[in-house]
């Protein structure tokens, strides 16, 4: 039982130490602003994003994996992911919009109601939300495809053949 203390007291000391040493580094590169509380904080919050890499999900929400799949072939990948949390309908519209438009998507058309849907593309990739604006919880549905093949990416949907 000394041993646990000892070593419990000895971490709690490296922690207080390393965590003093990091607040004095003046080189920092993000800016960082004061709270109501004092802390720092950073302007910019990370955001994370699905197995599209160019598709970004709030914090908030967390995934849902009995219903979500992405699959991946040769010439597509293309996947359904869902996500529950409890922010309301209209902030996550305002997010999808916004960071969407940070990552170069364009939105196509989009639907406000109890059940939000909004269309982005890209060139070779389509994205839908769905957002279902429930009671206690609201549920995100995002379908994902996106074309890989350079041989499928031909607008006119024929390929190049040599004729000789």
């Amino acid at each position: 039982m000394k041993t646990f203390v000892k070593m419990l007291i000895v971490s709690m000391l490296f922690v207080g130490l390393t965590g003093c040493l990091a607040g004095k580094n003046s080189g920092s590169e993000e800016p960082a602003v004061a709270t109501a509380g004092g802390a720092a904080e950073s302007y910019e919050e990370f955001v994370p994003y699905t197995e599209f890499d160019d598709i970004a999900v709030p914090n908030e929400l967390s995934r849902v994996p009995d219903q979500s799949y992405v699959a991946e072939d040769q010439s597509f990948k293309y996947g359904k992911i869902v996500l529950k949390g409890r922010v309301e309908n209209q902030s996550l519209i305002d997010f999808f919009v916004n960071q969407m438009a940070k990552d170069n998507w364009t939105k196509e058309r989009s639907i406000t109601s109890t059940v939000s849907t909004l269309s982005f593309t890209k060139p070779y990739k389509s994205c839908t939300v769905r957002i279902f604006d429930g009671s206690y919880n609201t549920e995100v549905e995002i379908y994902a495809v996106e074309m890989k093949s350079d041989a499928l990416r031909d607008p006119s949907g024929v390929q190049e053949q040599n004729i000789q």
